[in-house]
């Protein structure tokens, strides 16, 4: 109220008035240029800052008081730093070449969980514009899912209409990376009030699932000096899981294990297979293959570069094959499985004519849902995270 009366009490500035914004302080406060994107509490200040030169002078010590009052009541309100998304520059290299904002924000999470930031709460005053817009970017990537969903349920246009969706979300995406780019080079604008002290983090307990724990506790995030874990080969997983066994409580009989780990290692290394099913990952194979990813097409691509190559006969032994690769051939398969049913889904649509083929459509979609939706995360978190 006294905030609103002061406002609609502002005359125009007078002669002996400051003649600039910058000019106008309180004592012991310092105007100064911060780079980078504002806090809430810069904005709040800022816009007081403003106001604050046509507030008549009878009437800035009420005003100020309401402004801090303002600013310390919001500064009460705490969120958890660890459950909000971050930018993916800094969780690692590979989130930041993939920008995949669900990829991201599980990779933090689960990385908060093992190292214990999670519960860690912040003021709201302390969140910048780029957190509000990590959050946007977010939501904007989790509603992508169900959109590309009913779109592609579409009988006979779905297939044309699923990327106008993704085109609509990497589009607001980009838009969302410029401002955060644009705001990263920007000065703050000054303001005359002083910092607020919030004192020391505040940390509350937040149950957890012990499922969830258990999982955060067996992978790190990779910082380039581990093995992701879709880097890892067959051998180096039979390794570890020999190695994991042999550590446990489990009741094994440890050399019956050994022997049985040392049998399938050694057919691991007499056996090959073509070099050709072992795919490169999309972004190296053009933006088309990299925004479809869709199997069948990331799989011909493949054999393009490896026909142009001179290798599409080289073969190699069955311990190399890296755990990604061994997705991706199920993923192929999947993907093959897909196609091959949509086609019958959109005949048998056209026979029944318009709507009344909509539920072979979303019978399909449906169906398919957790490999076209669920694998391209998976694979992110997997090219991101190297086990504990």
């Amino acid at each position: 109220m006294i905030l609103s009366t002061a406002i609609g009490s502002a005359v125009p500035v007078h002669a002996a008035e400051p003649a600039t914004l910058a000019e106008t302080t309180i004592a012991g406060s310092e105007v100064g240029c911060i780079q980078g994107a504002p806090t809430f509490d810069n904005v709040v200040t800022s816009a007081a800052t403003a106001i604050r030169s046509v507030v008549p002078v009878s009437q800035r010590t009420e005003y100020d008081r309401a402004v801090n009052d303002f600013r310390h009541d919001i500064a009460t309100v705490r969120v958890d730093r660890g459950l909000l998304p971050v930018h993916p520059s800094t969780v690692n290299e590979r989130t930041d070449l993939l920008d995949d904002p669900i990829v991201t924000y599980l990779v933090n999470g689960l990385d908060a969980v093992r190292a214990g930031r999670i519960g860690t709460t912040v003021s709201v005053t302390e969140l910048t514009v780029n957190d509000a817009i990590e959050v946007f970017v977010l939501a904007t990537g989790i509603v992508r899912i169900p959109a590309h969903f009913a779109a592609g349920a579409v009988p006979m246009v779905g297939f044309f209409l699923k990327p106008v969706v993704n085109a609509l979300a990497n589009g607001v995406k980009t838009v969302a990376r410029t401002v955060q780019d644009h705001l990263a080079n920007k000065c703050l604008p000054p303001e005359t009030y002083p910092d607020l002290d919030l004192g020391e983090p505040v940390i509350e307990t937040v149950p957890l699932p012990k499922a969830l724990i258990d999982l955060a506790n067996s992978v790190v995030r990779a910082d380039g000096m581990c093995t992701p874990i879709a880097d890892l080969t067959i051998r180096s997983v039979v390794e570890k899981t020999r190695d994991f066994l042999h550590s446990s409580q489990l009741p094994l009989d440890r050399a019956a294990m050994h022997a049985a780990a040392e049998s399938t290692l050694a057919f691991l290394d007499d056996h090959y297979i073509a070099k050709v099913l072992l795919m490169r990952r999309t972004e190296e194979l053009g933006m088309i293959v990299d925004s479809a990813d869709f199997g069948p097409l990331t799989f011909l691509a493949n054999l393009g570069f490896d026909i142009y190559e001179s290798r599409a006969l080289d073969t190699v032994r069955l311990a190399d094959i890296e755990v990604e690769n061994v997705f991706d051939l199920v993923t192929l398969t999947i993907d093959v499985a897909s196609l091959l049913t949509s086609a019958g889904t959109t005949v048998a649509g056209l026979a029944t004519a318009g709507v009344a083929g909509f539920p072979l459509a979303l019978a399909h979609a449906l169906a398919f849902a957790p490999a076209t939706y669920g694998a391209p995360i998976l694979r992110g978190v997997m090219q991101s995270m190297c086990t504990a």
